[in-house]
């Protein structure tokens, strides 16, 4: 089976709203124009977090209008920048959102999960008690092929202002990581074997990492890339790089991630 995986709009309730140099509009209208012009099946499209800035429910409107050009269904998990409640609603159309969106589903025989990573402190993410209970029931050694999908980072990155924090003028350190990444990647451990990948967003470029048999992979920005060498002691734009989204094919035995770059336009040009 093959999904989408893309992460990081930022849409906002401003059409012309643009950070970065770039307007978040014009990568969503690209990446769903690139998306819908693959030549190959594709299940599914992953969106791993923050698909609005601002959090308002007009954003999410902005936002469902433009990802309603799809040819393919979504499946959401909700940023640091979203709103949980707007998201369900205007996305999902739920009526009775509810206050952690976790979710699993079985596509091509392949088992899937999302934990909702949000945590109390902006930009911080966090699990609770039940989520990690949860995923330790579904990290057994036996079972068919899985992959898991959560927004914040839940390994180091050989980077130090994602990996320590930085700090803002008020004093108080930032970070960007799951706030419980040992005891995550700990839990998953039994499930190596079946893992075919930790899908992650939030941090604005594509990683991949491999730590004791698991692979853990981010998508690029589908808006901006952020700098992350292993000198960066904070965050910084990487403004001329493009934004992008990943193919990934998950089959019995593996994994393929592939990199597709958008034309970049900016402010609209």
């Amino acid at each position: 089976m093959r999904f989408v995986h893309v992460s990081d709009t930022h849409i906002a309730a401003d059409p012309a709203f643009s950070n970065y140099g770039h307007r978040p509009l014009d990568g969503l209208a690209a990446l769903v124009d690139a998306v819908n012009a693959l030549s190959f099946p594709v299940d599914f499209v992953l969106h791993t977090g923050d698909v609005v800035e601002d959090g308002t429910e007009a954003a999410y409107r902005l936002a469902a209008a433009e990802l309603s050009r799809l040819r393919l269904p979504v499946r959401y998990l909700a940023g640091n920048h979203d709103r949980g409640d707007f998201l369900q609603r205007v996305l999902l159309g739920r009526s009775r959102p509810v206050a952690r969106l976790d979710d699993s589903f079985r596509a091509g025989g392949i088992d899937f999960l999302l934990l909702d990573s949000r945590g109390p402190h902006d930009p911080e993410g966090t699990l609770h008690e039940e989520q990690l209970a949860a995923l330790k029931g579904r990290c057994a050694p036996e079972g068919p092929p899985l992959v898991i999908a959560i927004h914040h980072p839940p390994v180091p990155l050989d980077t130090p202002w994602l990996d320590q924090g930085w700090e803002r003028a008020s004093g108080r350190t930032r970070t960007m990581l799951l706030d419980r990444g040992r005891e995550f990647r700990e839990a998953v451990q039994p499930a190596r074997a079946r893992l075919r990948g930790v899908f992650f967003g939030h941090v604005h470029r594509a990683f991949q990492v491999v730590e004791n048999g698991v692979l853990y992979a981010s998508a690029p920005s589908a808006f901006a890339q952020l700098l992350a060498w292993p000198s960066q002691d904070h965050p910084e734009a990487a403004e001329s790089e493009p934004a992008g989204f990943s193919v990934v094919t998950v089959t019995d035995t593996g994994t393929t991630i592939r990199q597709h770059a958008l034309p970049r336009r900016t402010n609209g040009s």
